[in-house]
């Protein structure tokens, strides 16, 4: 872990209780602007994505590279989805002292530091939403529910500031460009990487990892 996040963001995830699995290490510790993290149910998908807006946070506050405060978007086919990750990162940012308010809902949400950094949550059904200001990252919460033009629209909202954006999601029921994506992202394309998260790395929930019963049952039942 030492290697690959440096030790501002180590002291952070301390700090909000966060140990990286071993699979979990590479993509937190990614520097890529653009990510695609292809997961499979309750493989801590949402917790991954949410952990690397954190760490892309105090990045930009050690590397001053630009001043606070900063604009981030949560972004799904509908309020809904952005929940998880909208509801770790408000625990998140209020463990380390630097909450200043967050909303009870998500549709919309914002969660407000005391720097005055927003993160706010964006539903791809209402398109008005995404062509205002430039975020300086994005998350695309069940991104593999997004359709191709909102993918496009986001890439384009991240351009103004060369922000980054983070897309997750599962292959179930994902729409064509995802998958796409991901196979020509696999190897490294450019400052763009795609990552596979299995279910069975959710050490939590299946002791075993890969190993695990539960996980051999439902291997040999699909």
């Amino acid at each position: 872990m030492e290697e690959q996040i440096p030790a501002h963001v180590r002291y952070a995830y301390g700090k909000v209780g966060f140990v990286p699995y071993v699979e979990q290490v590479k993509i937190v510790g990614s520097r890529k602007r653009f990510i695609l993290l292809a997961g499979g149910e309750h493989s801590s998908k949402s917790m991954s994505a949410s952990k690397i807006l954190l760490r892309r946070y105090f990045d930009a506050m050690v590397e001053g590279k630009r001043e606070p405060p900063f604009l981030y978007w949560l972004v799904a086919a509908d309020y809904a989805r952005t929940r998880r990750e909208f509801d770790y990162l408000g625990d998140d940012f209020a463990r380390l002292g630097l909450l200043k308010s967050r909303t009870k809902v998500v549709n919309p949400g914002l969660i407000e530091l005391v720097d005055g950094t927003r993160i706010e949550t964006k539903s791809a059904a209402d398109p008005r939403t995404l062509g205002m200001e430039a975020p300086d990252g994005v998350l695309g919460c069940e991104a593999s529910q997004l359709d191709v033009e909102s993918y496009h629209k986001l890439n384009a909202r991240v351009a103004p500031k060369r922000g980054w954006m983070v897309l997750s999601g599962t292959f179930e029921g994902s729409l064509g460009w995802y998958p796409s994506l991901y196979t020509a992202w696999k190897g490294g394309y450019g400052d763009a990487q795609s990552f596979s998260l299995p279910t069975w790395v959710n050490l939590s929930l299946y002791p075993g990892g890969r190993n695990d019963p539960e996980i051999k049952r439902l291997e040999a039942e699909s």
